[in-house]
Order: structure tokens, then C-alpha cells, then sequence
């Protein structure tokens, strides 16, 4: 890996992640009654707490894959990317499911969102990942 390259799919992850992780924290559904709007937080759930845990680990395994530069350690990133934001989808989708009749709030399609880019960025990540067989840093050292 040249060290000088920023990884973008890499910095687009973690980006992701933190949209994910505000989602979750600005309100994902809302109840309307004669008194007024009560917004929830999506922590007040399950799927919330799930989108939370995948958001963190998003971010976390995004900027990890940015900073390190082991050409096997960067694929694993990549792959741990792409597991959580599938995962941080599914939460949101969970969400939408488990409304019963609460409306949903901007929240939870922000983290949806988050959640999309995160497997968008985890799809390039792994494009950019070298296959099982030829590492650059083997290829070069068995060279000289």
C-alpha cells in the first residue's frame, strides 16, 4: 500500500458511521396525541440499540482500515465494514417493522441512509482489497 494514498471508500465508511450514529440519536418515530408530539430516540428500542452498537463499530472499522497499512488486516476491515453496515440496514429496516402505529421520524431514514452508504463504502473497500493469492508487500520482498 502506498502510504501516502488516502482510502476515500475508507473515509466514506466512516462517515457513514457517524450519519448512522446520529439517526439514532435525533428520533426515529414520533406519537402524535391531543397534548402534543412525543419523539423517541431509536435507543428506546431494540433495533435502535442494535443500529447504535452497528454505527459504532462502523465508524470504528472504517477509520481502522483507513489507518492500517497490512495488506491482510485492511481486508478483514473491509470485511468486518461491509457485516456492519448490512447490519446497521437490517436495524433500520427492523425499525420500520416494529413502528406499530407510531409514525416514523427523520431519524431512522438517516440511519438507513447511513447504513447504505456504509455497505456502498464496504463494497469498494473490498473491490480495492487484493485476493487470497498476490500481496504487493510478498510480491516485492520475494523479488529482491
Amino acid at each position: 500500500m502506498d502510504t501516502e494514498k488516502l482510502s476515500y471508500p475508507g473515509i466514506a465508511g466512516a462517515v457513514a458511521g457517524v450519519v448512522g450514529l446520529a439517526g439514532v440519536y435525533v428520533s426515529w418515530f414520533q406519537i402524535s396525541g391531543p397534548s402534543g408530539t412525543l419523539k423517541v430516540d431509536g435507543v428506546a428500542d431494540a433495533s435502535g440499540t442494535l443500529g447504535l452498537a452497528m454505527s459504532l463499530a462502523l465508524f470504528a472499522f472504517s477509520v481502522a482500515y483507513v489507518l492500517m497499512a497490512d495488506v491482510r488486516l485492511r481486508r478483514a476491515f473491509a470485511a468486518l465494514m461491509t457485516v456492519t453496515a448490512v447490519v446497521l440496514t437490517l436495524s433500520c429496516i427492523w425499525g420500520v417493522a416494529r413502528a406499530d402505529g407510531a409514525d416514523l421520524a427523520f431519524g431512522i431514514y438517516l440511519s438507513g441512509l447511513g447504513g447504505v452508504l456504509g455497505v456502498a463504502s464496504g463494497i469498494l473497500t473490498l473491490r480495492d482489497a487484493p485476493p487470497d493469492g498476490v500481496i504487493p508487500d510478498e510480491a516485492e520482498a520475494a523479488a529482491s
